[in-house]
């Protein structure tokens, strides 16, 4: 089902006579719009979920990357601390 399209809406004047139809169209048109909204709503609740996961991913990668620079310095500071030298790590 494709939440993009738009299900019209038909409004009937009270009194006046409906076509057979006309009847099955609109109750058509009701059963659509009510399984797009939730269709809607659980992909908006999907595409949150994703958002939190991609946000816990990239704070978690970002702490890692840091704590590695930190330790990096460390060691250079070590190194020179104790009069050696200090040999970047090769790429992997």
């Amino acid at each position: 089902m494709a939440a993009r399209y738009m299900i019209p809406k038909d409004a009937v004047a009270e009194g006046a006579a409906v076509p057979e139809k006309v009847k099955l169209k609109i109750a058509r048109d009701a059963t659509l719009a009510k399984e797009k909204e939730t269709a809607v709503a659980a992909a908006k609740k999907d595409h949150e979920e994703q958002r939190a996961a991609l946000k816990n991913r990239t704070q978690q990668y970002e702490k890692e990357y840091s704590d590695y620079q930190k330790k990096l310095i460390d060691l250079r500071r070590e190194a020179k601390l104790g009069g050696n030298f200090f040999v970047e790590p090769e790429a992997k």
